[in-house]
């Protein structure tokens, strides 16, 4: 999984989420984690809003929308609020869309391995917790995989040694008002997953299927890391799979009534 915390920004309506790197702060503890929770409450994907549709895109990058003033990539790790906006934009504009090129580093492999980490929280279906598909269609999903080389922060520093393989940003609202009529320009969730480890080799398999799993994670609303390292949603990825603790944590928060939804 990758190395996150989350953090959000206010808006005048809305709330944008990312997740960033946190070291553990506490002893392990068994069951649920508090930090499922960001600073403004509970998030999580409604029922209205499922079965989501989720697009894991054949090794394409977006790297090379560039940031005319920086100079770097649009998707840097500075600029994570403004992902899903970048998204929308890209994917409702068919030219762009279809000249955006593979990472380099992706290889043979890595588009199963994000099917298998994204397909991991399936089994949480039958309990009735939420709900989603794959869609083939970039144009009607609600949570999009892409994948780069390596990440870059707004001043180019390239993050090539730390086990960061994946970062997940996410636009979210206040559901009450969403209730209470309130209108929304709901964008996207976003998930880029790393096809490079610390020295610049192709991610293993499995390193990439844990990075997967843990940033669908992050989608589908555990906001920050357990500080138990033994869980998928530490910032250690745990031993790769989908905890005990973690599932205590995902049963939980769906079974709450949400502050915020994507």
């Amino acid at each position: 999984m990758v190395a996150l915390i989350s953090q959000g920004f206010i808006g005048a309506a809305q709330v944008a989420s990312a997740q960033y790197r946190k070291a553990p702060a506490r002893p392990a503890q068994a069951g649920v984690y508090p930090e499922y929770r960001s600073r403004f409450g509970t998030i999580h994907w409604v029922r209205d809003q499922m079965p989501l549709k989720v697009y894991i895109s054949p090794g394409l990058t977006l790297d090379s929308m560039m940031d005319p003033n920086l100079g770097v990539p649009i998707a840097n790790t500075d600029n994570l609020a403004a992902w899903p906006n970048l998204v929308a934009n890209v994917v409702s504009n068919p030219e762009q869309f279809q000249a955006l090129k593979r990472a380099e580093g992706y290889v043979d492999g890595h588009y199963q391995a994000a099917l298998e980490g994204v397909l991991s929280w399936k089994q949480f279906e039958r309990e009735g917790l939420f709900s989603y598909e794959l869609t083939q269609d970039p144009g009607e999903a609600d949570i999009y995989v892409f994948f780069t080389n390596h990440f870059v922060t707004k001043s180019g520093m390239a993050l090539f040694a730390q086990d960061i393989r994946g970062y997940t940003s996410k636009t979210n609202f206040p559901y009450k008002a969403i209730l209470a009529g309130g209108q929304a320009d709901f964008k996207p969730a976003v998930i880029v997953l790393r096809t490079t480890d610390g020295q610049g080799q192709p991610m293993s398999l499995g390193r990439l299927k844990a990075g997967a799993t843990h940033e669908f994670g992050h989608a589908l609303g555990i906001e920050g890391h357990s500080t138990n390292p033994v869980d998928l949603m530490s910032a250690y990825y745990g031993r790769g799979v989908i905890s005990p603790n973690d599932a205590a944590t995902i049963r939980h928060l769906y079974r709450l009534t949400p502050d915020l939804i994507p």
